[in-house]
């Protein structure tokens, strides 16, 4: 088999999704060539017997390509960004094609040119499915979604949809019986820290003694419900603030960093708030998890899945989460924490005393029962297995 994964981003969870791929691949020897094509630096951050092997082939998308078409118009990118696949297709000839961001080359794959090769992808977004609407705004934008789904399930070039929403698999299958749409485990790998570790982070940010730490991490942007969290935070007692800390974590724009830091001087209680304004990556991640009380998912309006619910799972902590869509229904369903309307900070910061009184309920084996569903290996297996599958049918 010669397989060809393709992605025009490397950031945030990309280039992690990529590595899981490349491992399974590299790890169980499987037959064939791998072709990943990506921006430049993913080879760098791999072992280098990876490059070194004659069985896995690194291909850098040229900046000058990358610029020319993720600063296009939304629609002319859509259409440039499936045209840059499709010249690394061509080059490459693979049997099957593996997108790992489907959202953004839906309208390609349904009108753009024709794909050399069979595609499957991973769909990170759909919301058609939750019945959660309320402004008109809302309720175009679901229908324009499923209009471009129905469209692009009619392509005879997409064979398997892999879909991190759960929730929206048989929907999604009811609308192309042709196609496989197929649930994926959201992938999450467990790095070994000691308590030693954890309480060594903990002193480098200045975590004070006695104080319940709420952890709120990824990419720190206003989806993330960061504003609605400190206005949550200033609402509490003195005495209440007294026993918390948040901890911001994670990478942040220049721009943004001035409106949240703002939101922080304006508190007028005894909150600490540290902010660690950084990329982590490896075994730090998995120490700030275990080292916090609480995990913060209050993302505004967030539609599908987050590896964050996850990773809180596998180091058995209580989300605070958003009670929208497929996230906040699988924390009510599996008992993972909290879930409340992520835009008032008045029903935010009553789930801070909660947790402050230590009255949220959760379920220790239904977060164990979701960290063992959704390892990196997990992802790997169900995507190459499915692509195996599909090549040794058409080569018969």
């Amino acid at each position: 088999m010669k397989l060809l994964i393709f992605d025009t981003i490397l950031n945030g969870h990309h280039s992690d999704y990529i590595t899981y791929l490349i491992d399974y691949w590299y790890s169980n020897q499987l037959p064939g060539q791998l072709f990943v094509v990506t921006p430049r630096g993913l080879a760098a951050s791999l072992p280098a017997e990876y490059s070194a092997s004659s069985r896995l082939h690194f291909v850098e998308i040229t900046e000058q390509e990358l610029h020319l078409a993720q600063n296009a118009s939304r629609l002319s990118r859509a259409f440039a960004e499936w045209n840059l696949y499709i010249k690394y297709a061509e080059q490459i000839r693979p049997a099957h094609a593996m997108l790992m961001y489907f959202d953004l080359f839906q309208l390609g794959i349904w009108l753009g040119k024709k794909s050399p090769c069979p595609v499957s992808g991973i769909y990170f977004r759909p919301s058609f499915h939750y019945g959660m609407t309320a402004s008109l705004k809302e309720k175009a934008v679901v229908l324009r979604k499923k209009w471009l789904l129905k469209g692009v399930l009619t392509s005879s070039a997409l064979e398997n949809l892999f879909c991190l929403d759960k929730s929206s698999v048989p929907l999604i299958q009811e609308m192309a019986p042709r196609v496989k749409v197929l649930p994926l485990s959201d992938p999450v790998r467990r790095y070994d820290v000691s308590d030693r570790d954890v309480a060594a982070l903990r002193t480098t940010l200045g975590v004070e003694e006695q104080r319940k730490v709420l952890l709120l991490f990824g990419y720190l942007d206003d989806r993330k419900g960061i504003e609605p969290v400190l206005d949550a935070i200033s609402l509490l007692s003195p005495e209440e603030s007294s026993r918390l800390a948040l901890i911001l974590a994670g990478p942040i724009t220049d721009e943004y960093r001035k409106v949240v830091d703002a939101r922080i001087a304006s508190i007028q209680n005894n909150a600490q708030i540290i902010c660690h304004y950084k990329e982590i990556k490896g075994a730090p991640i998995q120490a700030l998890f275990d080292g916090s009380d609480y995990v913060l998912t209050l993302y505004q309006r967030h539609v599908g899945m987050s590896s964050i619910v996850i990773r809180a799972a596998l180091s058995e902590k209580p989300l605070i989460s958003s009670d929208f869509g497929y996230m906040g229904a699988l924390v009510k369903k599996e008992a993972l924490g909290i879930a409340v309307n992520s835009e008032s900070a008045v029903a935010i910061s009553e789930a801070f005393r909660q947790a402050l009184r230590g009255n949220i309920t959760f379920s220790l084996p239904a977060m164990r029962k979701l960290a063992e569903q959704n390892t990196s290996q997990m992802f790997a297996q169900q995507i190459l297995e499915v692509i195996a599958e599909n090549t040794a049918t058409a080569a018969h």
